[in-house]
């Protein structure tokens, strides 16, 4: 068991790009640079300003003690006190205004960091999608740049309260130094020893943040479950609301337990550093103290040096606090840029061009099997299949037996673990992917549609660049037309009601027709349908078939189905099952085998029967 769990630690180890809390620091840097340079300069100057407020403040008290006990008049002692405050006030003024000037910016800072996480998950390899490890990296990438406080802009305010504590050390020790290094060592050991112990806090939580990460996760998925309009009416008709509030709960729990456990560290470490803090700043004072009564300085100077010294250690302790937490803030930064970083396995650039023309290919499989991330067993083994232009292919099977992975397979959304996918005779690995996509149109019984207008659904883009006419035509074809007429603003209607009050609902038989009819408007070489009509009406049904020759004219078409009575107007059929292909042939062959098609066939025929024995629709 330890020996699994080690390997599993391991495993998760390898999808990280370490990179030390410089190269972090200089990646956010230039990412600012590129988006908005003179964010830069804003910070610069809030940490010119945060420093010598510090310094002012810090001599202001000696000032007014060495005016009044020298017997400076009042007036003269007003305007030092009159000159420090006001010069303190406008520098405060504008610290205040960069500073909010600042965080208005980091907006535009999140917006530049969340476009280059939604462009990875939009682009990437559809393998990588179904890869958990993949998915949590994904996760972690969106809480680094999901909020104003996330920390890809919570760098800004870290850099410059390292900076400001940096300068502000530099000029404190200068002054220091020349009253006794000894309270420098002294300060610098007892701080060094409290930042050391807050180094076990962060080793802790790099070891046990997986835990935490998992418990957050379930809770957002819950959450996103329980607003879901599609899950709604399940959530009521099982009763689940019960079972989800429990999940959450012990989601919940777990996090408080993870957090309870972070607490009992963080209070002990705090109660050691709060002990080093006492015995600092008690030796400094005895020590000024000493100096005082020796004669070695005035009341004015014991003043500065006591402020001093507690601004030293404040100082330093903000230097190693902030270098704690740049530590800690590095570890999030490697999951946001190993996410970018993932490798892409598909090729994106190639010299092999893919015909332009709407003309289809051969599709051709050798000894195609594969295996799912993480399964013992092959989803699918040695298939061998050729696809000629313009077949029409049907592969069939009960649930499971393949025929989802398969599909996969021809439109290059995942690879091989072993064998080849050709078209037109080359292995689709030397294509362009992104130019291989353009073949196909497809129907999946997973699938996306954005809170937009019908025909910017159908046309798959912004509606003045649509074209109406070939709208209207597939919508025609798909059987969608006369439900179309019949909304307030015809294909111009918004889609949904998640964001629109007056968006309008489909059935699922009518997604399914509007999803038809957005592949017919891409109008690419192949055809994929996906158990297109497994929420159509019986009619329905039997007119998409009607239509399917002639929608499906000059393609190669690929219709999948677990229903058999649905492909007898293919060319060809392929049975598969549990991932390899058992039969082959026409529907009526297939019949006459008597074989695994015939047996599946009469399964599902008996529910169709009149008296007289014919299968009706």
């Amino acid at each position: 068991m330890k020996s699994k769990e080690k390997n599993r630690k391991k495993a998760d180890e390898l999808i990280l790009e370490k990179h030390s809390v410089i190269q972090n620091v200089l990646y956010c840097l230039r990412c600012t640079a590129e988006c908005y340079f003179s964010l830069l300069l804003w910070c610069g100057a809030v940490i010119a300003l945060k420093v010598a407020l510090a310094v002012m403040a810090t001599y202001l008290p000696k000032v007014v003690i060495e005016k009044f006990t020298a017997g400076s008049s009042f007036s003269k002692l007003a305007a030092a006190v009159l000159l420090f405050m006001g010069s303190i006030a406008l520098m405060s003024g504008g610290e205040n205004f960069f500073g909010k000037y600042i965080s208005f910016q980091r907006l535009r800072m999140n917006t530049f960091y969340m476009k280059r996480v939604a462009v990875k998950g939009l682009t990437t390899d559809y393998c990588n999608q179904e890869n958990e490890k993949f998915r949590k990296l994904q996760s972690e990438a969106f809480e680094c740049c999901g909020n104003n406080g996330s920390p890809l802009t919570s760098i800004y305010d870290m850099l410059m309260n390292f900076l400001v504590s940096l300068l502000g050390l530099t000029v404190y020790s200068g002054l220091l130094i020349g009253l006794h290094p000894g309270i420098i060592l002294l300060l610098v050991v007892t701080t060094a020893a409290g930042y050391f112990l807050n180094k076990t806090i962060i080793r802790w939580m790099a070891e046990n943040d997986r835990e935490r990460i998992g418990y957050r996760q379930r809770m957002d998925y819950i959450n996103n479950v329980s607003g879901d309009i599609r899950s709604a009416k399940d959530i009521r008709l099982y009763h689940m609301s019960e079972w989800f509030s429990d999940l959450f709960g012990e989601a919940m729990k777990g996090t408080a337990r993870w957090y309870r456990r972070f607490t009992s560290r963080v209070f002990g470490v705090s109660v050691c550093d709060s002990g080093l803090t006492l015995v600092r700043e008690s030796a400094a004072c005895i020590y000024l103290l000493f100096l005082v009564l020796e004669g070695q300085i005035g009341a004015a100077d014991f003043v500065l040096y006591f402020g001093v010294t507690a601004g030293f250690s404040s100082w330093l302790d903000g230097i190693m606090t902030q270098a704690a937490a740049l530590d800690q803030w590095s570890r999030r930064i490697d999951y946001f840029r190993s996410y970018l970083a993932y490798p892409e396995k598909y090729c994106r650039e190639s010299e092999t061009v893919i015909a332009a023309d709407k003309i289809p290919g051969t599709i051709e499989l050798k000894n195609v099997s594969y295996r799912y991330e993480g399964a013992s067993e092959y989803a699918l083994r040695d298939i061998s299949l050729t696809i000629k232009p313009a077949g029409h292919l049907a592969i069939v099977g009960i649930n499971g037996a393949g025929k989802t992975t398969l599909v996969k397979l021809i439109c290059g959304l995942i690879e091989p673990t072993q064998g080849q996918v050709l078209y037109d005779g080359i292995d689709i690995r030397r294509y362009n992917r992104t130019d291989y996509y353009k073949l196909f149109a497809a129907v999946f019984q997973q699938y996306s549609l954005l809170p937009v207008t019908i025909e910017e659904i159908v046309a798959e883009t912004p509606a003045e660049r649509a074209d109406r006419t070939k709208v209207r035509k597939c919508l025609e074809e798909a059987g969608l037309w006369e439900k179309i007429l019949q909304l307030p603003q015809g294909a111009g209607s918004e889609f949904g009601k998640m964001i629109h009050d007056d968006g309008v609902e489909f059935s699922g038989g009518e997604i399914q027709k509007l999803l038809l009819a957005r592949a017919l408007y891409k109008n690419a070489p192949v055809l994929l349908l996906d158990e297109p009509t497994a929420a159509l009406d019986p009619i329905a049904e039997s007119r998409l078939y009607d239509n399917y020759s002639r929608i499906s004219s000059g393609k190669t078409a690929l219709f999948i189905s677990h229903r058999l009575a649905s492909t007898s107007f293919c060319d060809r059929i392929l049975l598969l099952e549990n991932g390899v292909i058992c039969e082959e042939g026409t529907h009526e062959s297939l019949l006459n085998l008597q074989g695994k098609y015939y047996n599946l066939f009469e399964t599902q025929a008996k529910y169709y029967r009149d008296d007289a024995g014919e299968v009706t629709v």
